[in-house]
């Protein structure tokens, strides 16, 4: 992919190479010796000695008692705790200088079949100046970041998830937990085929055997672990300091045990010289963009069940809604549009209780539209 015009690069780092990619003079490098680092798979075993097994997430249990966690030594400050691991992991964060990414990505279907692959690619200047390319066999699209708004040249629907997590996984692996309400964390040290890492636990009082968790290299702020939503499980490996955080540069996703992505950083570089021009949308770009947004995934932070009627309770079913959600995250419509129509008022009062984190598109809340499903089971 051709980078931008007029714009001089430095500190190179490509993956294959033993180069490292070294922080910029005053952003303290948090990982010293990251080569020696042992490879996480999410497996049953390996036969490796040189690579740790974290086990398939493959079924849950929940204790619905609600006993309340005592607040002890092992508590944890959820707010202060992901505002500073996420400044120490990824490229989340606004006191960075000009950076650009190259990712290259394959998607995986529940068979195990290759399904897409392509190329994510990043130019950023600030959170309202940058450019986000995807190149791939689906997928087609380049956003512009400007004072005026957000521009779309090429395909026009959003990032669906998988598309989304490519960006998220590697730039801001705690986006997901940053959505979390009502939810508590604690310490706790796990042990992976003997090799022990420091982990925090997200969860709600009504305890899940596997809660949301991220694990860490112990005395270190070093990512190499993450439970996330549903059934995924992140590993993080090879990872290099830049520009004082650490980026893991080979991502692996499964979803319930089985692979779902294959994430490999190419380029992490640093740019020194800016061209406006290169963050000019062309003038057959759409936008700028707001107001309403479909196609995009939400997962809400709030949930209620549907009260099925008596005629639908002995069967088992799935009953799709076509919900709006507000710019506060509120559910401000729902109208059934599948499955049995009289289980469709027990979907929608449920849905019209579930609450979700704001979307947000160059830093202001837009409505959403998405379908959601309620099941019997």
């Amino acid at each position: 992919m051709p980078r931008p015009a007029d714009v001089v690069l430095f500190s190179i780092l490509i993956v294959g190479s033993p180069a490292i990619v070294h922080a910029q003079e005053g952003h303290p490098t948090t990982v010293n010796r990251t080569g020696d680092l042992k490879t996480l798979v999410v497996a049953t075993e390996t036969k490796s000695d040189s690579a740790i097994a974290v086990p398939p997430a493959t079924s849950v249990s929940i204790n619905l008692r609600g006993e309340k966690n005592a607040v002890g030594a092992d508590a944890v400050d959820l707010p202060n705790w992901l505002n500073k691991e996420a400044s120490l992991n990824g490229l989340q964060s606004t006191d960075l200088l000009p950076w650009h990414i190259v990712v290259v990505y394959d998607q995986f279907d529940e068979d195990g079949d290759n399904v897409h692959s392509g190329v994510y690619e990043e130019y950023w200047v600030g959170a309202k100046k940058y450019k986000r390319i995807y190149k791939s066999d689906n997928f087609n699209q380049t956003d512009y970041a400007t004072d005026k708004g957000l521009y779309r040249h090429g395909d026009q629907q959003w990032p669906d998830r998988a598309q989304s997590q490519v960006r998220a996984e590697v730039i801001a692996p705690f986006s997901y937990a940053a959505t979390l309400q009502g939810f508590h964390g604690r310490n706790v040290e796990r042990t992976f085929s003997g090799y022990k890492l420091q982990c925090v636990l997200i969860e709600r009082d009504s305890g899940i055997s596997d809660p949301t968790q991220y694990c860490f290299e112990p005395d270190s702020s070093v990512l190499r672990y993450n439970r996330g939503y549903g059934w995924f499980q992140t590993v993080y490996n090879r990872i290099v300091p830049f520009q004082g955080r650490n980026l893991a540069q080979e991502v692996d996703v499964t979803d319930g045990g089985k692979p779902y992505l294959k994430l490999r950083v190419e380029t992490i570089e640093l740019f020194s010289h800016v061209d406006d021009a290169d963050f000019l949308p062309p003038p057959d770009s759409v936008g700028p963009l707001g107001d309403r947004v479909s196609g995009v995934h939400l997962m809400p932070t709030k949930t209620s069940f549907p009260q099925w009627p008596a005629s639908l309770r002995a069967q088992h079913f799935t009953v799709t809604v076509d919900i709006v959600i507000g710019k506060d995250g509120h559910v401000v419509s729902a109208h059934g549009v599948s499955g049995p129509q009289e289980g469709y008022k027990a979907c929608e009062n449920a849905v019209r209780k579930w609450v979700f984190k704001p979307y947000l598109v160059l830093d202001k809340p837009v409505e959403v539209e998405q379908k959601v499903m309620c099941s019997n089971n």
